[in-house]
């Protein structure tokens, strides 16, 4: 069962964003849900995570009341609210989303003459590694052994899973090292689902333990996800130690710059700015960007 937020944080926040809707005048949600291209979305209030890709799509919809939030758990709650018309998110996301709320659908505006401009490196995922890591070409190999059908596969288990839905063996196998002699620290918001998320008390199947910045276990807090997978994975064929960073989104960057962590896994493009700061290994996913909406 998804545990990324406390309820009673999660009660704050819807109230905040009302608080926040009503002051400005807001008036009722626009229905986007028969949108067939950017063009119907004109108008609507369509938002995205600060910093993020999602961001610089929004500013593709023409005349849209765009805004951003700083965490992508803030996007839901305001979508809840009325304060916005939708978000932008990937593809899994939204099947994340979706499956656990009958009450929300998503626009597949994908990348045609219909929907977003967005290159491969846009819509893909890699790991973010410091500028000259000797990392790069090791994961490179160990992910050029992941099959189309094991992702495929590994993301519709993670968006049940996230869902507390019941699921079978997961597609990749890889021993824990007895005696790994490296630790592999891995950094990711832990609050992106299905990519990855936090689990309370209770880890659901193949969670590992979360990591706080002075390099203790969190009590009673697990990180699960597709990138958690693959950063198992990824450290089980190294034969590293895996240890899991939760950092929030705008520190993940600095983070592997300074060398805190070793490795940014958690659902990041490799866009041209960002490749800028940090080296990416090659795309470990790809999606279309699509948009949620409350029906």
């Amino acid at each position: 069962m998804k545990r990324t937020l406390s309820l009673i944080l999660a009660a704050v926040m819807i109230l905040t964003a009302a608080l926040l809707a009503s002051c400005s005048g807001n008036s009722a949600a626009s229905d986007i849900s028969g949108a067939k291209n950017l063009a119907d979305l004109a108008g609507t209030k369509i938002a995205a995570q600060a910093g993020t890709f999602h961001a610089d799509a929004v500013k593709q919809i023409k005349d849209v009341k765009s805004s951003t939030y700083p965490e992508f758990s803030d996007l839901l709650t305001a979508l809840k609210s009325g304060a916005i018309d939708g978000y932008v998110a990937e593809e899994p996301t939204a099947l994340a989303v979706c499956l656990g709320n009958e009450s929300l659908g998503y626009l597949k505006l994908v990348n045609n003459s219909t929907g977003f401009t967005a290159t491969d490196a846009d819509t893909g995922i890699a790991v973010g590694l410091k500028k000259g890591s000797a990392l790069k070409d090791q994961i490179n190999a160990v992910l050029a052994e992941i099959t189309t059908e094991q992702r495929a596969e590994l993301m519709e288990l993670m968006v049940k899973l996230s869902n507390g839905q019941e699921i079978g063996e997961l597609p990749l196998k890889s021993e824990t090292p007895a005696n790994p002699e490296k630790t592999l620290k891995v950094a990711m918001e832990c609050a992106y689902e299905p990519f990855n998320w936090t689990d309370l008390n209770t880890p659901t199947a193949g969670a590992v333990e979360i990591y706080d910045q002075n390099g203790n276990v969190r009590a009673n807090s697990y990180a699960n996800g597709y990138d958690i997978q693959i950063a198992k994975y990824v450290a089980n064929k190294l034969g590293m130690k895996l240890e899991v960073y939760a950092i929030e989104w705008d520190s993940l960057l600095p983070a592997v710059q300074a060398g805190t962590v070793d490795a940014i896994i958690a659902g990041m493009s490799p866009t041209e700015e960002r490749a800028k700061e940090i080296d990416f290994t090659n795309v470990y996913y790809s999606s279309n960007l699509v948009i949620i909406y409350k029906k």
